[in-house]
């Protein structure tokens, strides 16, 4: 899906062409390209009859703090994967990596025929290969189960430059010019291939959309540039979230299983000297957990690979390694003693020398806010809550340190509800509405009103969520009340819940519906996704009305939707009856009953969010469970604005009329 601009809608995502990549072209079966390519490529200003090369060099970008403007320059989105160079010659396909190393037998055959089929006979091709998540963006953690487990039918091969065509050099040749010859050759290709796309907005606006869609960043790129091997200035890249290699120069073991690490020891080369880094502990899925045990029992060493002394806390439980891996690691930043801080691990780069790994610019905002304090300590922070995403009890710790000043205004001092799951998602899961044994003492207990026999849970600060965190609270369900005030509510959700055989078009369509009849109310609605299959849309009240009032209004709104539209809405919950419409669930505004936290995690394959977005981000670009733990900081770090910052100062009373 490319960007586009419009009044009501502007997005930027992974799948970076509109067009449908299906159907075969003609295969080249050997021969030299058409005439009229041939002639093409001939008559290009800098086009060089050369022979066919074994490697070129590729040309990677410089790492910058913001993305280039000015009409010299192109942008596109920056890719997830393996940096793959593709080589044809005679019927056969070479895929080389940046070191030129042959890794064609990784990929299977289907990236290989796709290539065979172009309408050339040699020729250079310079691309990533990836695989996308169900959200359509590229995903390294992805790539590298896929090539752990031997599965060959999810990658893809995305194209954006062409270095030699049928006997022609075209390193010299303009980028925008390679690149027309190398969209030409791409026409009606195998879904394998896939032509990454360009944009010419200013960067800092491709930048924008591309972190609200939480992209790993942005390439920036000269338009009448030739191709330069090597690192320069010609090609830059700017991030959404800091992101780089390091080098595994240790483990700490599980704490949980006996053949499993708990996290990894990172360090990176400075002037040849090995410093030391910091600690990554989540992101690994049980299966990595393990086989990176495995895989670091031959690398074991007795004494420390660092140039410099641990202090003893940084030593504690570390088993040594020969420092010869590399690994990809996202974080938020540099702690003031030169430590990633959150950091997540994304994957092993085999394609990447431990001897070149350096530490890069740091990706984050100098003024950007730092997380909230925390003096929680978790027990077994390395056991695994969501086996799929690699999300450990201190990853969850993590993310919600960084979302907290967001989230905080709407779970403090309400009662909650929590989704539990002590083994994780794959355990047994159960709702949890009063406090248990061995709570940690960060959360507390208050005595309902109405019920004085029960204590209902709340948070008042961070600590108090990540003591939740400790007690394996897997989703955050608050009350629409405060306990200053638990009759009254502030604050309305209509939980937008499609059934079978319902498009996410006609999703967003009722939540557009139920914004125009809140407005009708004097309310105004903001929108949040769910984290699940739907749209929850919200609105700020005074706290006036009572649950009675509050309830019996949102059900006339839902009522009314159902009625004018039957087709489309239903308003009572029968399974049977919600077959190809969308459930206009009301129930959440009343006493005692609960909807998800913005910003809450989902107890859910993936690790999704509940994540608050503009209206104008609404659009096909993103899905229910788009945003994730692993993407949603990302964003965060990036937005200028809360798209939920005017919710208090927009609450406006609840009109309730009498039927007569």
């Amino acid at each position: 899906m490319a960007l586009e601009a419009s009044e009501h809608k502007r997005s930027l995502s992974r799948k970076t062409s509109d067009r449908q990549m299906s159907g075969k072209a003609k295969p080249g079966k050997g021969k030299t390209a058409d005439a009229g390519k041939e002639s093409l490529a001939a008559k290009l200003k800098g086009a060089k009859q050369a022979p066919l090369p074994e490697f070129v060099e590729p040309q990677l970008a410089t790492l910058v703090k913001s993305a280039p403007s000015g009409k010299r320059w192109i942008h596109e989105v920056k890719l997830d994967g393996y940096r793959l160079q593709a080589r044809i010659s005679q019927g056969k396909v070479s895929l080389l990596t940046r070191k030129g190393l042959d890794w064609t037998h990784k990929f299977g055959k289907a990236i290989s025929s796709a290539l065979l089929k172009l309408p050339v006979s040699d020729a250079v091709i310079d691309g990533e290969v990836a695989v996308e998540a169900g959200s359509g963006a590229t995903d390294f953690s992805l790539l590298q189960q896929d090539l752990s487990d031997g599965r060959q039918d999810r990658f893809t091969f995305h194209v954006f430059d062409l270095l030699y065509l049928d006997g022609y050099d075209l390193a010299a040749v303009p980028l925008l010019k390679r690149k027309e010859i190398l969209e030409t050759i791409l026409k009606d290709c195998d879904p394998a291939l896939r032509y990454s796309e360009h944009f010419g907005d200013e960067g800092g606006i491709v930048l924008k959309h591309a972190c609200r869609l939480s992209l790993e960043g942005i390439i920036s790129k000269v338009a009448t540039a030739p191709y330069r091997g090597g690192r320069g200035r010609d090609w830059v890249k700017s991030k959404c979230s800091a992101r780089q290699e390091f080098v595994v120069a240790g483990y700490v073991p599980s704490s949980v299983s006996k053949t499993a690490i708990g996290s990894l020891v990172m360090g990176y080369y400075e002037n040849g000297k090995l410093r030391h880094a910091g600690r990554v502990g989540t992101g690994y899925s049980n299966a990595v957990a393990q086989s990176l045990f495995k895989r670091l029992d031959e690398l074991r060493i007795p004494k420390s690979p660092f140039d410099e002394k641990l202090t003893a806390v940084e030593r504690k439980d570390v088993v040594y390694l020969k420092p010869e891996l590399v690994a990809e690691v996202e974080f938020r930043g540099w702690t003031a003693d030169s430590h990633i801080r959150h950091a997540a691990f994304r994957g092993l780069r085999e394609d990447k020398d431990a001897g070149d790994i350096v530490r890069e610019g740091a990706a984050e905002a100098e003024d950007a806010p730092m997380p909230a304090k925390r003096t929680v300590n978790l027990t077994h922070p390395d056991r695994v809550y969501w086996p799929d995403a690699g999300v450990t009890k201190a990853g969850l710790a993590d993310y919600y340190t960084q979302v907290w000043r967001l989230m905080a205004p709407f779970v403090v001092n309400r009662p909650l509800a929590l989704l539990r799951g002590p083994d994780g998602i794959k355990g047994q899961l159960f709702f949890q509405k009063h406090g248990w044994k061995g709570m940690n003492k960060n959360a507390a207990l208050v005595k309902d009103p109405a019920d004085p026999e029960q204590e209902d849970i709340i948070i008042r600060d961070l600590d108090g969520l990540l003591g939740l965190v400790q007690g394996a609270a897997l989703e955050i369900h608050p009350w629409g009340s405060t306990v200053n005030d638990w009759e009254k509510p502030d604050m309305v959700n209509i939980d937008l819940d499609p059934g079978d055989g319902v498009s996410w078009e006609r999703t967003i369509e009722a939540a557009y519906e139920v914004k125009r009849r809140f407005a009708e109310m004097g309310l105004t609605a903001f929108v949040k996704t769910s984290g699940g299959k739907g749209l929850h849309v919200v609105a700020p009240v005074k706290p006036k009305a009572e649950w009675p009032q509050v309830k019996a209004t949102m059900k006339a709104l839902a009522d009314g939707m159902a009625a004018d539209e039957p087709d489309k809405y239903v308003s009572t919950i029968t399974k049977s009856k919600r077959t190809g419409k969308i459930l206009i669930d009301y129930l959440r505004n009343g006493r005692g009953n609960t909807a998800v936290a913005p910003y809450s995690t989902r107890a859910r394959p993936g690790a999704p969010v509940s994540m608050p977005i503009e209206w104008e981000e609404l659009t096909d670009a993103i899905s229910p469970n788009y945003f994730t733990v692993a993407n949603a900081a990302a964003r965060i770090a990036q937005q200028t604005r809360d798209p939920w910052r005017e919710f208090r100062k927009a609450e406006a009373p609840i009109v309730f009329k009498e039927k007569k």
